[in-house]
């Protein structure tokens, strides 16, 4: 766990989590080949939790915009499609296709997926990316996507607090 006081994390391109104390990452790998990564960020009081939520919705809402101004800016064909896939109470699923821009994400053809949801003092970001060299034979289904929003809800207190 790190103590990441007065520093914004920036998650892609379109989103960052503001006013964290501590950040936890958790690193998943998979045998199709696009690892994940659970992050779990407290903060001062569950306030500050859910309005880090709601900054990061905000941000995932509006990342076709900012996804195909970026590839605009680089000289790469706008192709960025993102949508939200799935939505609980104090939970949400995002998928993002685009031509990656080097820098937070990978260059090239990508699909990202972004899972967040608030706990109490915390705010879980689970994410992984589908990348085009990447080995899984078959696309990641986002019908699951409520199922995933319905894991990181129900997590135990231990790890994750609760709403």
């Amino acid at each position: 766990m790190r103590d990441v006081s007065g520093h914004d994390i920036a998650l892609n391109e379109c989103a960052s989590v503001h006013g964290a104390t501590t950040w936890q990452q958790q690193p998943y790998l998979s045998s199709g080949g696009d690892p994940a990564v659970l992050e779990i960020y407290t903060f001062a009081g569950p306030a500050a939790a859910n309005t880090a939520y709601d900054r990061v919705r905000s941000g995932m809402s509006s990342c076709q915009a900012t996804s195909r101004a970026l590839q605009s800016t680089h000289h790469i064909t706008a192709d960025a499609v993102s949508q939200q896939t799935a939505d609980a109470p104090g939970a949400a699923a995002f998928e993002r296709t685009w031509t990656g821009v080097e820098g937070v994400s990978a260059p090239g053809k990508q699909t990202n997926h972004l899972y967040l949801a608030a706990h109490g003092t915390s705010l879980l970001v689970l994410h992984f990316d589908e990348l085009a060299s990447g080995s899984a034979a078959v696309p990641y289904d986002v019908h699951q996507d409520s199922n995933v929003l319905s894991l990181l809800t129900n997590l135990p207190a231990g790890q994750a607090g609760t709403r």
